[in-house]
């Protein structure tokens, strides 16, 4: 039986005096079903990714790992002298502190969008080599998300072709507002499409527009066509993984975050909007399962 496993993240809040801010929304997200939380563990210390594992523990709930493959929460200006093999020593430096949260899903945004399509195989080729070795074979998946490797529907296609047992987190948001168009009109755009879903490992469910990654009222008729848009496609997701694997486990998470990603004055927060959408599309990918 396929298992829909919903993580929420931390994206914009506080951890608080001794993780004390997050203690408590850990026992929120619980309440609210979720399975475990999406944390970028960027200048953290081993301590305190110890004592977050506690925290998890202690709730019941598991941790999927936000990591950079450089350059983390991009903090001031692009660094000079990202190489790839800068990367990649980056990387690895990152999936042994992972090891400390015991992650059962490890989502990295992960190279750069200025480098060539053969320096980002060539990157791709050696992090998953870099990924056996530290003992996380099979557990990352490199999202779809701007200012990396994988930035648009192109590159990310070029890439795969060339890199086979690579695994993405579909963040399509990004791919959307890059483009500038949803990805269902052109033939080449739902070509690209065909041959990109069955490599999603993770998703990352977030409705965006043609302008903005991050729509701030999914369900208001304005944005019917993305609403169809990223529900089919997601739908596309969660099939694909169940055909592939009857007894699979398909992670996700609602990813709303804040300012500026998400506009100023709507009605609802960036909180609010992660867990009702969470809820509404567990229940829509459930029902998607069982009638498979």
């Amino acid at each position: 039986m396929v298992v829909i496993s919903r993580f929420r993240s931390l994206w914009g809040i506080d951890p608080g005096p001794e993780q004390s801010e997050w203690r408590k929304k850990l026992v929120e997200f619980k309440a609210h079903g979720y399975d475990g939380i999406e944390i970028d563990f960027a200048f953290m210390t081993p301590e305190e990714l110890q004592l977050l594992r506690k925290n998890c523990d202690e709730v019941g709930l598991e941790i999927s790992i936000l990591l950079f493959s450089a350059w983390p929460k991009y903090v001031g200006p692009r660094p000079r002298g990202l190489t790839p093999d800068a990367h990649l020593e980056f990387y690895r430096g990152q999936l042994r502190l992972a090891t400390i949260l015991k992650p059962v899903v490890i989502n990295a945004q992960s190279g750069a969008d200025y480098w060539s399509f053969d320096e980002s195989v060539y990157f791709y080729q050696r992090a998953l080599q870099v990924e056996k070795e530290e003992g996380f074979e099979g557990i990352v998946c490199h999202e779809t998300h701007r200012n990396r490797s994988l930035f648009n529907p192109y590159s990310a296609d070029y890439i795969l072709q060339r890199v086979p047992e690579l695994r993405i987190t579909a963040d399509i948001s990004h791919w959307v507002v890059v483009c500038e168009r949803l990805l269902d009109q052109g033939e080449e755009d739902r070509e690209i499409l065909d041959r990109v879903i069955p490599r999603v490992g993770h998703i990352h469910a977030r409705m965006g527009t043609k302008q903005s990654s991050q729509c701030p009222e999914p369900l208001n008729p304005a944005f019917a066509p993305e609403r169809q848009f990223f529900e089919e496609l997601w739908l596309r997701i969660v099939k694909s993984r169940q055909q592939k694997d009857p007894n699979c486990r398909i992670t996700w998470v609602p990813e709303y975050g804040p300012f500026p990603y998400h506009p100023i004055g709507t009605a609802h927060t960036y909180e609010e909007l992660a867990d009702s959408e969470g809820k509404r599309l567990q229940a829509l990918f459930e029902s998607a399962v069982a009638q498979s």
